[in-house]
């Protein structure tokens, strides 16, 4: 049976078991069901709480201390572009994460990366060799460029290359994290092909003056501190009598790492103030971040050196400095007996990173190895604007949303060489380019939901992308490039009894060339590249189990045209960079579950697993790829498992503060970074690890205590010491004092055993 047909075999049975595991789920839940009553109002939980993102981590703590766990159908969630438009989480018609303040503070996570880890279809690598600046990407795509990050609303991808800068989101400083999967070009724009991320960061206390804060040591020579305060005043003074807030955050973490040449420090503040009027008609607000970081990069080593000592670096130089500056401005406000929802948000980013790098495979200008240094700044101004309006005629309730979105970036880079690590008086410049990137795009969407059973819902974007670079050097490679591209998606929601949401959508994705892509740095051969193009379908399933149970399950099928993917058998002394190319067609597919368990009030458990799928289906008989070649980087399954143990709840205060948990996430096989643009040769002549990155599993401990506010805790991350490496590609070495010449895989190798010892306060 040829490896197409084995396939569509897989699919077949995959198919079946969905529609086997929703049938049950609903026989399942049947007897526990009540018939459920129309509530249109999606502005609080069941137990009355505030939206997400209003209530502070205080009220999380006493919800959880009160056993108020919220009911997942009556979660609120972001539903589009500008975070005031909210639905609840059982009326989407696809695969959602949400984390509010309490199930984050259980983890104790120190990045973005350490919080969503334990949620289905996550890919984690280390591409960096540092350990805190893992990739994130979901459903097949490992490039963090596919999906869309909203820091409060704004786009925190960088202009150049549409990745993101991790360390930018500060986990003490987040309030919600939401990760939406699957294509959704038809509300965001270009490039949430994996899905979108939304971060909301800390709130106001509802009390005049709060006070919150931090303190952590860990064993990688590390100090994390950060120390807040906020509030709410009530308006005394004018006639409005709405409510002031304001809220600050300032963080600073130094560490040395695992490897020599990987540490880091970070400084951060986040100020946000706000106007609410009363009854929650509308409001005004303003918020300024700032971040400035210096990292380390040790980079990669060869499997053969891994083995020998998994923690040495070949490149003490590298390096990174990023500063990072947003200011944000919003309004909203209601009209109409609230069935009119008008929103704007204005943004504006600036960036100022620089890179010391080094190429250990080849030797150039003179230099062995090479390091250049590249300094580049980021401009980007946004502007959204969104109009709601909703209103419902006994069993019909409808929901008519129009948006517009315009965004201005602009880019500088200039690469030079840089021996040692500086660059000397009179370098020449190996790149000089200045680009300008454009998109705007007008949105809209319909929701109908019928006896509060079925909920259709449609939408559709249109979105004109320009693109302008000049080369300084060379200005025959100035570029120029236009397109426009109109989206939709489709999406219907099931619910035959209250305690059961059946889905399904389908949904058109797109993806422009970044810049970096179509104008790459010095050294890199020019390709003309397509935008990408998808089609995504999914069905699935979320059932509750009055509070015993919560559990969700779905299928994704993702076929990509002209996916860009970089060519590593390019790579020549002429063309040391290697090249972009546009590789045909690929296709995406797997099943992604997840159940978490109640089973008694001192006991919560979780697990997770994902089964995915990517390969090539199609490409240029010019190019270097292979039909039905598994994509890289992608793990075959992934598996994750949790539990937090409260002993002594049911004793009160002081007991029930003591918390255990443990949680622990399998990796399956994956085969190596551009694994379907490698040569045979090249995989042939690699020893040990070449065609395949093993298997691993990474468990964390967590042992808390929580008095009135204040919090003692210990974590072990990566308790039972695991050596594994979380990503490897195979390459040719021109020759160096690094590398001589041959052809190695080269891994990063994960983080050891680490202590933590932290502290947190409240006090208000």
């Amino acid at each position: 049976m040829s490896p197409k047909n084995i396939r569509g075999e897989h699919l077949r049975k995959i198919s079946c078991l969905v529609l086997a595991v929703c049938l049950l789920n609903i026989g399942w839940s049947w007897p526990f069901s009540k018939r459920q009553t129309p509530d249109h109002g999606p502005q609080t939980t069941e137990e009355g709480q505030n939206l997400p993102g209003v209530e502070t981590k205080a009220d999380q703590k006493d919800e959880v201390k009160a056993q108020a766990r919220p009911v997942a159908a009556d979660v609120t969630v972001l539903s589009s572009r500008l975070p005031s438009f909210q639905k609840k989480i059982s009326d989407v018609p696809f695969n959602v994460t949400f984390k509010n303040a309490a199930s984050l503070d259980t983890i104790k996570p120190n990045t973005l990366q350490d919080a969503v880890k334990d949620a289905e279809g996550v890919i984690l690598y280390d591409s960096t060799g540092n350990g805190f600046d893992t990739t994130l990407g979901m459903r097949g795509f490992t490039d963090s460029s596919t999906i869309i990050y909203l820091v409060d609303g704004v786009r925190v991808n960088e202009v150049d290359g549409h990745t993101v800068n991790f360390p930018l989101i500060r986990m003490r400083d987040i309030q919600t994290v939401q990760m939406d999967r699957g294509s959704a070009s038809s509300v965001y724009g270009s490039n949430a092909f994996a899905g979108v991320i939304h971060i909301t960061t800390g709130q106001a206390s509802p009390k005049p003056v709060g006070l919150f804060g931090g303190l952590e040591w860990t064993s990688f020579h590390g100090l994390r501190f950060n120390q807040g305060v906020s509030g709410t005043l009530k308006d005394r003074w004018t006639p409005v009598e709405g409510k002031l807030s304001y809220y600050f955050n300032g963080e600073r973490d130094t560490e040395h790492g695992f490897r020599p040449n990987g540490e880091f420090r970070i400084t951060s503040f986040d100020i946000k103030t706000a106007y609410k009027l009363p009854e929650e008609e509308g409001s005004i607000s303003f918020g300024l971040k700032h971040m400035e970081d210096a990292a380390s990069l040790p980079g990669e080593m060869t499997f053969q050196q891994y083995q020998n000592d998994d923690r040495r670096t070949n490149k003490p130089l590298d390096g990174r400095k990023f500063k990072n500056t947003i200011a944000q401005l919003g309004a909203d406000k209601k009209f109409w007996d609230d069935r009119i929802l008008a929103s704007i948000l204005a943004s504006e980013r600036w960036n100022d990173i620089s890179f010391v790098n080094t190429t250990g495979t080849f030797v150039a200008n003179g230099y062995n190895p090479y390091t250049s240094k590249l300094n580049t700044k980021n401009q980007e101004r946004d502007l959204t604007w969104q109009v709601r309006y909703q209103d419902e005629w006994n069993w019909l309730w409808n929901e008519s949303m129009l948006g517009m979105e315009y965004r201005n970036g602009r880019n500088w880079s200039i690469q030079r060489d840089a021996p040692n690590g500086s660059v000397p008086l009179n370098s020449p410049t190996r790149t000089d380019r200045t680009a300008q990137a454009d998109n705007a795009g007008l949105f809209w969407s319909e929701t109908l939901k019928f006896w509060d059973r079925v909920i259709p819902y449609f939408s559709m974007r249109h979105d004109f992308n320009w693109l302008r670079t000049q080369n300084g050097l060379n200005g025959t490679r100035d570029l120029s490039n236009r397109w426009n591209k109109s989206t939709l998606s489709t999406g219907l929601t099931v619910k035959p009894v209250k305690s059961v949401d059946l889905f399904t959508n389908y949904s058109q994705g797109f993806r422009v060339p970044t810049i970096d892509q179509l104008a790459p740095y010095g050294g890199t051969a020019l390709t003309p590249l397509n935008p990408e193009l998808s089609n995504s379908y999914e069905v699935g399933s979320r059932v509750r189990v009055k509070k015993f149970a919560e559990l969700k399950t779905s299928f994704f099928l993702i076929d990509i045209k002209d996916e860009i993917r970089f060519d590593g058998t390019a790579i020549a002394p002429a063309t040391p960079f290697g090249r972009n190319i546009n590789i045909g067609k690929t296709r995406r597919y797997g099943v992604e579950s997840r159940i978490d368990l109640t089973p008694i009030e001192e006991i919560k458990l979780s697990g997770g697993y994902t089964l995915t799928e990517a390969w090539v289906r199609e490409t240029d008989g010019a190019q270097s790829l292979k039909d039905g070649r598994t994509l890289g980087q992608v793990p075959e399954k992934r598996i994750t498992v949790g539990g937090t143990v409260t002993p002594f709840k049911r004793w009160g205060t002081p007991y029930e503060g003591l918390k255990v948990g443990l949680d622990g996430t399998f990796t399956g096989r994956q085969h190596p970074t551009s694994y379907e643009t490698a040569s045979q040769a090249t995989l042939n002549a690699t020893r040990g690890a070449g065609h395949w990155i093993k298997p691993y599993s990474v468990w964390d401990l967590l042992l808390s205590y929580d008095w009135k506010g204040k919090e003692i805790y210990l974590k072990v991350n990566n308790v039972f010491d695991e050596k594994y490496y979380s990503r490897a590609i195979n390459a040719t070495s021109f020759g160096t004092v690094i590398y001589p010449a041959g052809t190695y895989t080269f891994v990063n190798p994960g983080a050891p055993r680490e202590f933590v010892v932290g502290c947190q306060w409240e006090f208000s």
